[in-house]
């Protein structure tokens, strides 16, 4: 029974549902990342494909729902013949438990559907441009450029080993559920040659919003002159992603404040609140926080 459970959440997970990015308990280990002094880098494929759009509501808003049709539409077969009462009762927990997961998926997929749709004319655009390979180009040139990489042996390409020390990064973009601001993400973990993990981060960025009205408006600032605004907003976002990756891969990163607090950012007729350690809230039109799970948010506006 138990193996029957796994292979069913197993295949529900496996077959085609929506990947989200994860945002990582960051952690380091200060002194084996020093003492590197080669590393075979990788960088993934865009998550989810060139462009994803937030879901709204937000996931602990639909979780509620997605509990309820599960109730309504899911029942478990019957046990078979010599089925203990045990037994029958672990079955029907777990048989509950894989309706609540199909349901909530089915609600997310719905969900994620509606949300893209407004955006799929921009996403035809980012794939015919190739956008996924025009921005692993640039992640690798800036890391290659980057203080990290001087005096270390960066091995790309075909010329990795399965036994080399590995630096994984994932990134992906995003636009808000308005599509007024775009949000780039990287996804970091480092593994030396016995697989241990000695480093993870997340490291995000968010632009400053549009300023327009409505959906359509703001789809149209990022789709004008041939994506103008879009891939310099996105080139923009490369840079100071890779740039606070390795400045947290070289323990270089500003002091933080010691004290947790709420931050406000607002930006244009847009604001964010993020909680965590403050790194930078310079007048320089962004602001550096590292959050509660010691991720860097890089948030373009000011600190109010």
């Amino acid at each position: 029974m138990k193996n029957i459970i796994l292979l069913l959440v197993f295949a529900l997970f496996s077959s085609g549902c929506t990947k989200t990015a994860t945002y990582h308990i960051a952690t380091i280990d200060a002194d084996k990342v020093n003492q590197l002094k080669s590393i075979s880098l990788k960088v993934d494929s865009l998550e989810n494909g060139p462009l994803t759009v937030d879901i709204h509501p937000e996931p602990w808003r639909y979780t509620s729902i997605s509990s309820n049709m599960a109730a309504a539409q899911y029942s478990a077969p019957p046990p078979p013949p010599g089925t203990s009462p045990g037994q029958a009762a672990a079955a029907g927990v777990a048989g509950s438990l894989i309706g609540t997961l199909i349901a909530s998926e089915m609600a997310k997929s719905r969900a994620q559907k509606e949300a893209q749709l407004p955006a799929q004319s921009l996403l035809d655009e980012l794939s015919a441009l190739n956008v996924e390979g025009l921005s692993q180009d640039r992640i690798y040139n800036r890391f290659l450029l980057s203080n990290f990489s001087q005096g270390r042996s960066v091995v790309t390409g075909e010329g990795q080993n399965k036994k080399d020390i590995r630096l994984m990064i994932s990134p992906s973009i995003k636009l808000t559920n308005s599509l007024d601001v775009l949000k780039f993400n990287l996804n970091a973990e480092l593994k030396d040659k016995n697989n241990k993990l000695i480093y993870k981060n997340s490291i995000e960025y968010w632009s400053e919003g549009t300023t327009s009205i409505s959906k359509s408006e703001s789809l149209d600032y990022w789709q004008r002159e041939g994506l103008e605004a879009f891939l310099n907003e996105l080139d923009i976002a490369i840079d100071f992603t890779v740039e606070y990756l390795t400045d947290s891969l070289n323990n270089s990163l500003p002091i933080q404040e010691e004290q947790q607090k709420t931050h406000k950012v607002t930006s244009g007729n847009s604001w964010v609140l993020v909680r965590g350690n403050l790194l930078d809230g310079s007048d320089r039109g962004y602001v550096i926080i590292r959050d509660l799970r010691g991720n860097i948010k890089i948030i373009r506006g000011i600190l109010m």
